[in-house]
């Protein structure tokens, strides 16, 4: 048996996900992979909710790395920090979905589909958005953040294939930029 850790299992899990599907995944199963018994498991989560939450977030700040922080150093405006934040966002999701469907799926599911961790996670993107942009209204960041979510948020991803994200996106930024103050 392997020398069983949080991180062990969730490395694991992730592999066994991306492998096989989330839906033929089972606590039972990642523990077998590990060469342990599922009780063991519940050493370290709560149970398979609790796993496939932290696994989801570990992959999505993963996935949103280049925005948590999000480096302003190169920047000229508030404008452009903004734009390229949301743009690093939208694609971030984008690239994800194209790439990683079934962690993609289990995002959508254990993410998006639960409210209080989903709370979390628009406070964590709004806490970035706020450190790099240096606007100090919570509304506006809101508002931003509600303006570009066709191109973020998941129950969307199907119909991102569908049109040109890029030429889609400046077309919205163009109507939400003249809002933004430097």
């Amino acid at each position: 048996m392997k020398n069983l850790s949080r991180e062990l299992i969730l490395k694991t899990a992730h592999r066994m996900v991306a492998e096989q599907g989330m839906e033929k995944v089972n606590l039972s199963k990642v523990a077998n992979e590990l060469g342990t018994t599922h009780a063991a498991i519940y050493k370290y989560f709560t149970g398979k909710e609790e796993l496939w939450t932290a696994l989801a977030h570990l992959w999505l700040n993963h996935e949103l790395a280049k925005l948590l922080p999000f480096e302003t150093g190169n920047y000229s405006s508030t404008k452009e920090i903004v734009h390229d934040w949301l743009w690093i966002l939208s694609e971030s999701k984008y690239q994800s979905y194209l790439h990683d469907p079934e962690m993609f799926k289990l995002y959508t599911t254990y993410i998006d589909g639960n409210p209080i961790v989903w709370a979390l996670h628009i406070e964590e993107l709004l806490a970035s958005l706020k450190a790099a942009s240096r606007i100090e209204d919570n509304g506006q960041l809101h508002a931003l953040l509600l303006a570009f979510s066709w191109f973020s948020a998941p129950a969307f991803a199907d119909k991102w294939l569908l049109v040109d994200m890029k030429r889609e996106f400046e077309g919205v930024w163009k109507l939400v930029e003249a809002g933004i103050l430097e």
